[in-house]
């Protein structure tokens, strides 16, 4: 498994990965926020002045499996991860924990005291958990009708 910093010649494979994960993990109109999102950044350099941001690609076998972001806003402790993927195809393989792990240990290699947060759905939320992960605020139908939001955050 190889991770890297996203590029704009991903973003034909990220569309992919996230339609691989719809409807039950992501709902169809949240994909132009998710293409709006990838647009921004410009191979995975920060495109925020406040934070610092990056998004990576995961490769296995030559093959794009997994996606998501980080960003980490040093004055105020705070960090997050951020339309985070794997091939729905490719799920319970391990793929998901080694790439959490990963995202977890680049946020607190650049900012060790920052706390941790995400926002998932009813789907993803036991996965967030095992690894520590708290819910902090739920929101009924959050992201749209029957996929309910999770706001969790690690070390807080």
């Amino acid at each position: 498994m190889t991770i890297r910093p996203y590029q704009s010649t991903d973003f034909d494979a990220c569309i992919a990965l996230f339609k691989s994960n719809m409807p039950q993990f992501f709902l169809p109109e949240e994909l132009p926020d998710y293409t709006r999102q990838l647009e921004k950044y410009k191979d995975g350099m920060p495109y925020k002045g406040e934070s610092t941001e990056a998004y990576f690609i995961v490769e296995e076998d030559g093959a794009m499996v997994a996606c998501g972001g980080v960003y980490m806003e040093m004055h105020n402790n705070l960090a997050g991860m951020v339309w985070g993927m794997v091939d729905n195809g490719l799920h319970r393989k391990g793929i998901g924990r080694q790439f959490l792990l990963y995202r977890i240990d680049y946020i607190r290699e650049h900012c060790p005291a920052c706390k941790i947060r995400l926002d998932t759905t009813q789907h993803s939320r036991p996965f967030f958990e095992k690894y520590g992960f708290e819910v902090v605020k739920y929101t009924e139908n959050g992201y749209g009708e029957g996929m309910h939001r999770y706001d969790m955050v690690l070390g807080g």
